[in-house]
């Protein structure tokens, strides 16, 4: 059995916490397949991981507002699978072995296991590559006066939650430098001035008679 000590620590903290999950994969193959026969049970471990995570996060409401973050703010739920994947895939494998079965055939087993807590510093870093901005704009002037990447997003929280809930929204694409847009929004024409790049756009924003304030969220493309 190769072993993956490099973990040992922190799967006995999960262990007597209660909190270590395993996940299992085999597969029967030629001894002179070997490498594949390792990496095809390693996929069925983590479709084992997979499987699981995804139950979890869809009948937990709080692990769920997790994985939407910023995003559900928006109305924009990212299917919770891509985010499970994507984790699921960098999973540590933590033990693998093989079983002789007899004329060349062994039964080759890999284990992987899920650390929740690196599940919640998995989402916290997707938050950190959110495209999400702050801006402020002049009416009169048409002119730009404030233009920020937000990177903390509880500093802007307070001022979120107060533009939601009196201001508007609006989503809008930009292609080759054109808005495209469903809706006939007054705003409009003033976008155009912030120069945005090509892409999907979900904004909220709130008018006065001399500025114009905007949170702009940039979908990220599938």
């Amino acid at each position: 059995m190769e072993k993956d000590l490099s973990v040992a620590k922190r799967i006995k903290q999960l262990y007597e916490k209660e909190k270590l999950f395993v996940f299992e994969g085999s597969v029967v193959s030629f001894q002179k397949k070997e490498n594949e026969a390792f990496s095809q049970a390693t996929n069925k471990a983590r479709q084992e991981l997979s499987a699981f995570l995804g139950a979890k996060v869809s009948s937990d409401v709080n692990l769920r507002e997790k994985v939407s973050g910023i995003r559900g703010t928006f109305g924009y739920y990212q299917d919770a699978s891509v985010v499970v994947d994507n984790f699921v895939s960098s999973s540590k494998v933590i033990a693998r072995w093989k079983i002789p079965q007899g004329k060349g055939m062994f039964e080759y087993h890999v284990l992987v296991f899920y650390d929740p807590e690196a599940f919640d510093t998995f989402i916290k870093q997707r938050e950190h590559e959110i495209n999400l901005y702050y801006v402020k704009l002049n009416i009169e002037k048409r002119k730009v006066t404030k233009f920020l990447k937000i990177e903390n997003f509880e500093k802007f929280r307070q001022e979120f939650e107060k533009i939601k809930k009196i201001g508007s929204a609006i989503v809008i694409e930009i292609l080759n430098g054109k808005i495209i847009s469903r809706e006939k929004d007054p705003i409009l024409f003033l976008i155009k001035d912030i120069g945005l790049e090509d892409g999907k756009y979900r904004i909220i924003y709130l008018k006065k008679e001399r500025e114009l304030t905007l949170f702009i969220f940039k979908e990220a493309k599938m």
